[in-house]
């Protein structure tokens, strides 16, 4: 029968077997150097090793955003809960997005003007055609940003995004057209 050895014993031809800081018969927190409290804040009995299924979890992102909503009124009939402040309504987006593409347009229209001479070795359009699509493109843009702003009131938004075609159409027609 082997005797077994002694841990407070050192013997100096093996390695030292680690020892834990606690007493043996004391449970190990799960996790932080506090005992009876978890990394996540939670209180967890000393007597007790406690699983990962039993420490609550934080609410995720869709739980937090979740408000409570508004009551039901005693009438019975269910309030519809308002949007989230960054959505738009699904008209207003749709115009916006529309004046964001011709926005968009009148802007790489503007960028070709500017520099298809130096790629094309001509003469160039004239001041008062590159000055005309860089008015048109700075107005559109403004107006598409006015019109995604989300809390530029709906009819403001509407026209906003409406007016980017409208000087779409004054470009071409005076500077293309003409």
């Amino acid at each position: 029968m082997t005797a077994r050895p002694d841990p407070d014993h050192h013997d100096a031809g093996g390695p030292t077997p680690p020892r834990s800081w606690a007493p043996h018969d004391a449970p190990t927190p799960p996790r932080g150097d506090v005992p009876g409290v978890t990394s996540t804040g939670s209180w967890v009995s000393p007597e007790r090793w406690t699983s990962p299924a039993g420490v609550p979890r934080a609410a995720t992102r869709r739980q937090r955003s979740r408000g409570a909503g508004r009551p039901t009124p005693p009438g019975g009939f269910a309030v519809a809960s308002p949007r989230p402040p960054g959505r738009l309504a699904g008209t207003r987006r749709r115009l916006v997005a529309l004046a964001r593409v011709l926005a968009g347009g009148l802007v790489v229209l503007a960028v070709v003007v500017i520099v298809a001479p130096w790629f094309l070795g001509g003469p160039g359009p004239g001041l008062d055609t590159v000055a005309g699509h860089l008015v048109g493109a700075a107005a559109a843009v403004a107006a598409t940003a006015v019109a995604a702003h989300r809390r530029t009131s709906p009819v403001l938004a509407v026209a906003a995004a409406a007016s980017v075609p409208v000087i779409l159409f004054l470009v071409l027609a005076t500077v293309w057209w003409a």
